[in-house]
């Protein structure tokens, strides 16, 4: 009798051991994410075009929001057509070059372009990309040659964000909408003549959020480990009878 008292005590320390580890499973803070695709898709539109994409805010009951990460994707369609004002032949080339930026309402990510006096870049533009390339050659004085349909597409890398004020924005029970806007231009070299260049391009934008936070505690796992230590007190109670 003496022998299976002393089984029992460790057993019994033994299971209580693995309940407080669980217990310390589902309250350390551990880091989770979730991501939501703007409902507000950006279709190939004439540049340069300023729009806004919308996401689904942040649900606070979900826990305390530690980081915002962006992904964005764009896609061009352009075409170039480049005239010879010169009085000797040209060859070179011609393509087109498109910067995509995208703020919060408040603008801690950065600024959009300006067009007034004249295009200034944006502070921070998230996609900087360019369509594919034409050639040209021997384009007579007075000369105009046209590209046809040039695409391109680009896809960012995560920018995250984790300024407090910027959380904030993202925080609530609805959504938010981050200001977007493109500024388009020709990259254009050229041998011999003189050669002005003038594009017609259409591209679109869309993108996901996705949420970095610290979940709160399961409740329905703490209320599990309440009965089941229970449980286990009875057992080594049973055990040493």
């Amino acid at each position: 009798m003496q022998v299976k008292r002393h089984i029992s005590k460790k057993v019994s320390i033994v299971l209580l051991g693995v309940a407080v580890v669980v217990l310390a499973a589902f309250t350390t803070a551990h880091a989770d994410s979730i991501s939501f695709t703007t409902s507000t898709p950006i279709a190939s539109t004439l540049t340069d075009w300023t729009s806004s994409l919308t996401f689904q805010q942040f649900n606070p009951s979900l826990g305390t929001l530690t980081g915002v990460a962006i992904d964005l994707s764009s896609t061009l369609s352009t075409t170039l057509t480049v005239t010879n004002v010169g009085t000797s032949q040209s060859n070179g080339s011609a393509r087109t070059e498109i910067l995509i930026a995208v703020v919060d309402p408040s603008g801690i990510i950065g600024t959009l372009p300006t067009y007034t006096p004249y295009p200034v870049q944006p502070s921070n533009p998230q996609l900087d990309y360019m369509s594919k390339g034409f050639s040209y050659s021997n384009l007579a004085s007075g000369g105009q040659v046209t590209s046809g349909t040039l695409t391109g597409s680009a896809t960012n890398v995560s920018n995250s964000y984790t300024t407090p004020g910027l959380l904030a924005e993202f925080t609530g029970a609805g959504s938010i909408s981050l200001p977007a806007a493109t500024l388009t231009y020709t990259d254009l070299s050229n041998s011999g003549g003189n050669t002005e260049s003038a594009q017609v391009t259409y591209a679109g934008l869309t993108g996901t959020v996705t949420y970095i936070y610290t979940p709160v505690p399961l409740p329905s796992a703490l209320l599990l480990f309440g009965p089941g230590l229970f449980g286990l007190v009875g057992l080594r109670r049973r055990y040493l009878a």
